[in-house]
């Protein structure tokens, strides 16, 4: 007969179910927080003679990808763009080098028509 021995079992227990501390770490949540997810029926326990509550990390890793998946499709709407903190805010010079840069050419052919009509206005 093929079977497991009792410390192979033990450690097999260990490497699939967690106590609740260690499963508070692991989804990095508080006591109370695991509590009102228990109490919702998100997470489930397997309680153990009563009185110890076990989780199945399987499960506790799919609720973990459920989080993340939640928070990258839809994350929370902020004030302030995520970049905002990193860049400094622009001066108005820094606003009229940029629309300098951009848009130097209508200017200056602008200011020629303006001449040109000028020139030609003025000889008639």
């Amino acid at each position: 007969m093929s079977g497991i021995g009792k410390e192979e079992y033990k450690d097999y227990l260990k490497e699939q179910y967690l106590t609740q501390r260690e499963a508070t770490e692991f989804l990095e949540i508080s006591d109370e927080e695991m509590r009102s997810l228990i109490e919702r029926k998100q997470v489930h326990a397997h309680n153990i003679a009563g009185a110890f509550s076990r989780f199945k990390k399987k499960e506790l890793e799919a609720v973990k990808n459920r989080w993340r998946i939640g928070r990258e499709l839809f994350p929370k709407p902020s004030e302030t763009f995520a970049h905002e903190e990193a860049a400094p805010r622009a001066s108005v010079w820094d606003h009229l080098a940029d629309f300098w840069y951009f848009n130097d050419f209508y200017i200056l052919c602008t200011l020629l028509i303006g001449a040109l009509l000028y020139v030609i206005l003025s000889w008639q």
